[in-house]
């Protein structure tokens, strides 16, 4: 086995500062062995080792990467993928298996953990759980990493990835934005995130008419 295994702990300053864990797990496999390589920064959106072929599942910008156990993704990077939580930002080095239109099955040859990666970690923490719509109740949304489902009347409406970044086309500079991923043929809205709290979020979409849509905790 080629596994290289580190952990880095790095202080965030001098004196008295929190310290910042990384995690990197390298296989030492040389990129393009599997498919179109590529590298980037992702988020860990869960990790299932109930099934009879366990399965993890990265987020970024929209696009879902999913890896299996051990075909050709080594087990133990899923295993090391599976200690992190929901969310965390990795960086990976991987190889394409199989592309789709939103979602591709990757080989994943290295991956490291660094908090710093996610700029809209502090967001994207707050965004997490379920919404209801301030001004009719019926509408609900739930946010589980960057997947959130829409309901209406307690019956499944829609379901989208979301995507945090500082601005898109339509805000004109305005931002942080969410950028929900529908499907591959639309282009996706565009929401400026005008608040989040743990138990609010306010925002208006992208190109409109500036009316405010407030969610609140059920």
């Amino acid at each position: 086995m080629t596994l290289k295994t580190l952990i880095l702990v790095s202080a965030a300053g001098l004196l008295g500062t929190a310290a910042a864990a990384q995690m990197l797990v390298d296989t030492g496999i040389e990129s393009g062995t599997f498919g179109e390589p590529f590298e980037g920064m992702a988020l860990v959106q869960e990790c299932i080792f109930e099934e009879e072929v366990p399965y993890c599942q990265l987020s970024s910008n929209g696009f879902g990467y999913w890896m299996n156990w051990g075909d050709p993704t080594p087990g133990y990077v899923l295993e090391a993928i599976g200690s992190l939580n929901v969310n965390d930002p990795v960086w990976i080095r991987a190889d394409v298996v199989n592309m789709g239109d939103m979602s591709a099955e990757v080989a994943v040859l290295s991956v490291r953990h660094d908090p710093a990666l996610d700029p809209f970690a502090e967001i994207r923490a707050n965004l997490q759980g379920q919404w209801v719509f301030a001004a009719d109740p019926a509408y609900t949304s739930y946010v589980s990493g960057t997947h959130v489902t829409e309901y209406v009347n307690s019956d499944f409406s829609s379901e989208y990835t979301m995507q945090l970044a500082d601005s898109c086309e339509k805000s004109n500079g305005q931002g942080p934005v969410m950028v929900a991923h529908i499907d591959p043929w639309s282009e996706p809205p565009c929401m400026i995130i005008e608040a989040v709290t743990a138990d609010k979020m306010i925002m208006q979409l992208a190109g409109g008419d500036g009316t405010l849509f407030k969610y609140v905790r059920p």
